[in-house]
């Protein structure tokens, strides 16, 4: 019989940077979402709601540990994405480590439609071309919208899945060979199918959130057919490719609480069944 063993939160408190320092620097492909106890990824069409103190704590350590954000443009507009400023002990950490400061921001969009005035574009202007967020699209987007987008961001055009958006798998390929190796998805929960489906997701971080939300509404994975997803939602629509036909295996690394928020954190499909190998438990 399986052991159940009791989860105390008595241990060391932990800030952004102990986070950090326990997430390891290796590159890979890590996705951070939260969810209700009843499995609600947003409240009202939001996430943030849904998230904590420790929660952003956490988010930190992660934008602190990744070279590039990847995040839906339904996600974008959603939940108003501006610059990603890290607290002063995390760029400092960055900079010891021969990094920029600060990572950068990749939105999917296989349409272009996104208004320059977002706050994701807020200090292009000053920003040197290092520091432009970057959009992804596929080739033959409309190109009014690439030439009103070119002041604000890099445009990084990859194959188009089966729906004409663009791949998520070749984006990270080509996120990898432009020298971003460690990549973190935000979201939402169409990207992060998509991603999932295409087996590049090395980690999931999830939140539980204590709260119970209740009636209909997007949980962290949303998957659709090989041939089409929805989009235009904050589940972050505008991307494509395989999504999830099985089950996908998690095998569980740490978990950490922080008063009534849990923190779990798995390691996902290959990289779940290479460590349960390792570890005997395959």
């Amino acid at each position: 019989m399986t052991e159940i063993h009791q989860l105390t939160a008595t241990g060391p408190a932990l800030r952004a940077l102990d986070l950090l320092a326990a997430l390891g620097d290796a590159a890979g492909v890590r996705a951070n979402m939260v969810t209700s106890a009843d499995g609600h990824a947003t409240i009202r069409g939001r996430v943030g709601d849904l998230t904590g103190e420790a929660d952003q704590a956490l988010l930190t350590a992660l934008r602190g540990w990744c070279d590039v954000l990847l995040v839906g443009s339904g996600t974008i507009r959603a939940e108003g994405y501006g610059p990603l400023d890290l607290p002063t002990e995390i760029a400092e950490w960055r900079t010891l480590k021969g990094r920029v400061a600060r990572p950068v921001l990749a939105i999917v969009s296989g349409s272009l439609d996104l208004d320059p005035s977002l706050p994701a574009f807020a200090r292009a202007a000053d920003a040197g071309p290092e520091s432009l967020p970057w959009v992804i699209t596929v080739p033959g987007a409309d190109q009014e919208r690439r030439t009103r987008l070119a002041p604000y961001a890099r445009l990084l055009e990859v194959e188009a899945g089966p729906d004409g958006r663009p791949s998520l798998p070749a984006a990270v390929a080509a996120l990898r060979q432009a020298g971003m190796t460690r990549v973190l998805s935000e979201g939402g929960p169409t990207v992060l199918g998509t991603l999932l489906g295409g087996g590049v997701v090395d980690e999931l971080f999830l939140t539980v959130s204590p709260l119970l939300v209740g009636g209909g509404g997007l949980r962290i994975v949303e998957t659709g057919t090989l041939s089409g997803m929805s989009g235009g939602t904050a589940s972050g629509g505008s991307a494509s490719g395989a999504t999830p036909g099985e089950p996908v295996p998690l095998k569980l690394m740490d978990v950490h609480v922080a008063g009534s928020e849990l923190f779990l954190r798995y390691a996902v499909g290959a990289s779940a069944a290479a460590s349960a190998s390792s570890s005997g438990l395959a």
